[in-house]
This record gives structure tokens, C-alpha cells and sequence, in this order.
């Protein structure tokens, strides 16, 4: 993020520069803070989680759990649906499928 800050402040210090009229502004850092999550149990005996982040609206994330298979111990992710970390909060739900359990449960941010 300080890359890509420094890149857009040279940017428009060279476009002032040279009299461009219009300089495009770079997004402070994005900030995701207190996550949270929780273990749910849905239709069928399905197991997952529910991953909870606040932020300042600029930043996106998703729900990612490992799951553990009760019949082989095969273990794999599963990545939930991209949301919002907004002040209130932005919601992300995953889930395993039908017959395993959630042994990790995290959250990958995306921008």
C-alpha cells in the first residue's frame, strides 16, 4: 500500500508539474479491524462459520475456513462470498460440505 501511496503522490506532484488541470487522489490505507466469528450449524447437518469485520467501508474480505472430512481426514478451504468491511460490520458466510467439520476458521482480505 505505501508503493502504490508513494506512486500516486509522484504522480501528482509531476502532473502539477506540468499544468495538468486534473490530478487523481490515492485512497489512504484500508483498515479491517475486529473480526469475529462464529460456528454454525445449517440444513442437513452442514457445518460452517460466519466471519464478522469492521472497517471504513473501503476495504472487501471473505470468510475462508478449513474443513475436515469425518470419514478420510482429507482436509481442504472453503472461501465465502466476498463482502464489505463496514463501520457496523460486514458479514461473510462459509461452509464445509456435508459430512466434515470447520477445524480453522479466518479471513482473507481482498482490497
Amino acid at each position: 500500500m505505501l508503493v502504490r501511496h508513494r506512486l500516486g503522490v509522484t504522480a501528482a506532484a509531476a502532473a502539477m508539474a506540468v499544468g495538468a488541470g486534473v490530478v487523481a487522489a490515492t485512497p489512504a490505507s484500508a483498515v479491517i479491524t475486529g473480526c469475529t466469528h462464529v460456528y454454525v450449524t445449517g440444513s442437513g447437518g452442514h457445518r460452517g462459520a460466519t466471519v464478522t469485520c469492521k472497517g471504513d467501508g473501503t476495504s472487501r474480505f471473505q470468510a475462508a475456513v478449513t474443513c475436515k472430512r469425518l470419514d478420510t481426514g482429507y482436509e481442504y478451504r472453503h472461501d465465502g462470498p466476498p463482502e464489505w468491511a463496514w463501520p457496523g460490520g460486514g458479514t461473510s458466510t462459509v461452509w464445509c460440505d456435508l459430512g466434515a467439520n470447520v477445524i480453522h476458521v479466518g479471513y482473507v482480505r481482498l482490497s
